[in-house]
């Protein structure tokens, strides 16, 4: 009898466990559906300034969901769109255009730290996401959720995102390889008001060598107005 109770209390606490981790799991895909672009319509100026000095320029349009990037020397058009279902990335150059993806997405972008992986914000759709906790970020307190994924073809196992509660803004963001050693580091340093909307001004990208932990290298992304 005693072991039929120590079954049914085990069996029990299990229940609980599985129901609370499945309304954690609920809980951080609601609050990463909740990220999303700022409703603006500008013609707005940025760059990417490369840790050496390198200044690489860039017109931006934002529209609602969507971010057109539109480089010079060579021309480029980078489109970028998000919606409920997933993200779509671009890239016209000259008379052709083509849809970012497969080994492509892990390539860098103007030769800087950031890949197209990271422009198409990609891991935050993936499905396998749980909230670990709250921490501060810049005095903002935040939702701190841990995302997997198992494609071998995607640099990043897990990326870890801190999300402000209050605004649902990402303010920092980590990815790690598949051996749980950081990749790349991203923070968003400042934003601005645009049509009395937060945008950002600036973030940071490091990336990491795996193997050392040491930092490689670091860009800015800059939007100057």
């Amino acid at each position: 009898m005693k072991q039929v109770k120590k079954f049914a209390l085990f069996f029990l606490v299990a229940v609980m466990v599985g129901q609370s981790a499945a309304r954690a799991d609920e809980q951080a895909a609601q609050i990463l559906s909740g990220i999303r672009l700022a409703d603006i319509s500008q013609e707005l100026e940025g760059r990417l300034r490369k840790q050496d000095g390198t200044i690489i320029p860039f017109r931006l349009r934002a529209n609602g969901d969507e971010l057109i990037f539109t480089f010079a020397n060579p021309t480029e058009v980078l489109r970028l769109t998000l919606n409920d279902n997933g993200s779509n990335l671009t890239l016209q150059s000259g008379d052709r255009q083509r849809v970012i993806s497969g080994a492509k997405l892990n390539e860098f972008v103007r030769g800087t730290d950031i890949t197209y992986q990271d422009l198409a914000l990609r891991f935050l759709y993936w499905k396998n996401s749980r909230i670990e906790g709250e921490q501060n970020v810049r005095t903002f307190s935040c939702w701190m959720i841990l995302l997997q994924q198992g494609n071998p073809n995607i640099d990043y196992a897990s990326v870890r995102v801190w999300v402000a509660k209050q605004s649902g803004a990402l303010l920092r963001a980590e990815a790690w390889d598949a051996e749980s050693r950081l990749v790349k580091k991203f923070e968003v340093i400042s934003g601005q008001k645009i049509e009395g909307k937060w945008f950002l001004k600036q973030m940071r990208i490091e990336r990491y060598d795996p193997a050392s932990g040491n930092l490689a290298s670091r860009t800015y992304l800059e939007i100057t107005g």
